[in-house]
């Protein structure tokens, strides 16, 4: 999970271990893509607004690295992206910040049930 924000970090993390996942945070877009570079993972979570790197070339750039991995892309922005804008920038999910827990939960299901679909197409 990669966001900017030190407390967004931590309770998403928290709500994902609780909820009985491993999670990897990292500060930076950059921080992330080199870690995802290195160990494979089923879902990434990213900020869409962050320095340096955005949530969307973050997704981006981990679709060009394992086409299979769902990605949720995290934003407290007012923005309605279109279904093909996600498409193209490989994002498979948005969920709005602030966030509740079952909310979290419930997306990281989807975003598992649309990465196990990619596996056996």
């Amino acid at each position: 999970m990669i966001d900017d924000e030190e407390a967004v970090r931590n309770l998403l993390s928290e709500i994902l271990l609780k909820g009985g996942h491993e999670v990897v945070a990292a500060s930076s877009g950059k921080q992330g893509v080199e870690i995802f570079e290195k160990v494979e993972f089923d879902l990434v979570f990213t900020d869409l607004g962050m320095p340096e790197m955005s949530g969307w070339q973050v997704s981006e750039k981990v679709r060009s690295i394992n086409g299979r991995v769902a990605v949720v892309l995290l934003t407290g922005w007012d923005i309605t992206p279109t279904a093909s804008e996600l498409k193209d920038k490989g994002v498979d999910l948005v969920m709005r910040k602030p966030f509740e827990v079952n909310q979290v939960l419930g997306v990281v299901q989807q975003g598992m049930e649309l990465r196990d679909r990619s596996t056996k197409v």
